[in-house]
Protein backbone atom coordinates (compact mmCIF):
# COMPACT_ATOMS: atom_id res chain seq x y z
CA UNK A 1 0.00 0.00 0.00
CA UNK A 2 1.79 3.29 -1.34
CA UNK A 3 1.60 5.86 1.97
CA UNK A 4 3.04 9.19 2.08
CA UNK A 5 6.64 8.88 3.12
CA UNK A 6 6.36 11.40 6.08
CA UNK A 7 3.33 8.60 7.60
CA UNK A 8 5.84 5.59 6.38
CA UNK A 9 8.62 7.47 8.26
CA UNK A 10 6.33 7.82 11.24
CA UNK A 11 5.23 4.04 11.22
CA UNK A 12 8.82 3.06 10.64
CA UNK A 13 10.20 5.11 13.96
CA UNK A 14 7.32 3.76 15.85
CA UNK A 15 8.21 0.33 15.00
CA UNK A 16 12.11 0.17 15.30
CA UNK A 17 11.27 1.62 18.91
CA UNK A 18 9.04 -1.36 19.52
CA UNK A 19 11.11 -3.80 18.16
CA UNK A 20 14.36 -2.21 19.11
CA UNK A 21 17.03 -3.50 21.38
CA UNK A 22 17.23 -2.09 25.23
CA UNK A 23 20.36 -0.35 24.68
CA UNK A 24 18.56 1.73 21.68
CA UNK A 25 15.30 3.04 23.03
CA UNK A 26 16.62 6.55 23.79
CA UNK A 27 17.35 7.16 20.12
CA UNK A 28 14.98 5.34 18.71
CA UNK A 29 12.48 7.70 21.24
CA UNK A 30 14.07 11.00 20.02
CA UNK A 31 13.81 9.61 16.55
CA UNK A 32 10.47 9.17 16.51
CA UNK A 33 9.55 12.42 18.69
CA UNK A 34 11.57 14.34 16.35
CA UNK A 35 9.29 12.63 13.01
CA UNK A 36 6.37 13.51 15.22
CA UNK A 37 7.16 17.12 16.16
CA UNK A 38 7.65 17.75 12.64
CA UNK A 39 4.64 16.58 11.46
CA UNK A 40 2.81 18.45 13.75
CA UNK A 41 4.77 21.55 12.54
CA UNK A 42 4.26 20.98 9.01
CA UNK A 43 0.36 20.09 9.30
CA UNK A 44 0.14 23.94 11.00
CA UNK A 45 -1.81 22.52 13.78
CA UNK A 46 -0.82 24.01 17.33
CA UNK A 47 -3.12 22.68 19.42
CA UNK A 48 -2.26 18.71 18.91
CA UNK A 49 -0.42 17.07 20.66
CA UNK A 50 2.53 13.96 19.71
CA UNK A 51 0.55 11.73 21.88
CA UNK A 52 -3.26 12.40 20.27
CA UNK A 53 -0.80 12.40 16.81
CA UNK A 54 -0.41 8.49 17.86
CA UNK A 55 -3.85 8.20 19.40
CA UNK A 56 -4.86 9.10 15.29
CA UNK A 57 -2.35 7.00 13.45
CA UNK A 58 -2.65 3.90 15.86
CA UNK A 59 -4.93 1.85 13.29
CA UNK A 60 -2.94 2.57 10.60
CA UNK A 61 0.44 1.39 12.93
CA UNK A 62 -1.64 -1.54 13.37
CA UNK A 63 -1.81 -2.87 9.63
CA UNK A 64 1.94 -1.29 9.09
CA UNK A 65 3.05 -3.36 12.33
CA UNK A 66 1.14 -6.78 11.04
CA UNK A 67 2.84 -6.45 7.94
CA UNK A 68 6.36 -5.75 9.17
CA UNK A 69 6.16 -9.04 11.62
CA UNK A 70 4.78 -11.08 8.43
CA UNK A 71 7.25 -9.82 6.17
CA UNK A 72 9.83 -10.84 9.12
CA UNK A 73 8.65 -14.34 9.35
CA UNK A 74 8.41 -14.86 5.35
CA UNK A 75 12.38 -13.97 5.77
CA UNK A 76 13.02 -16.39 8.41
CA UNK A 77 11.36 -18.77 6.54
CA UNK A 78 13.44 -18.12 3.86
CA UNK A 79 16.83 -19.15 5.90
CA UNK A 80 15.77 -22.41 6.86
Amino acid sequence: MARNPELEAILQAWFDLETGAPAEQSAKRSRLDALLEQSISNSGKTNVSKRDLMVAMRDEYRVFAKAKHIEMRQRMSRLK
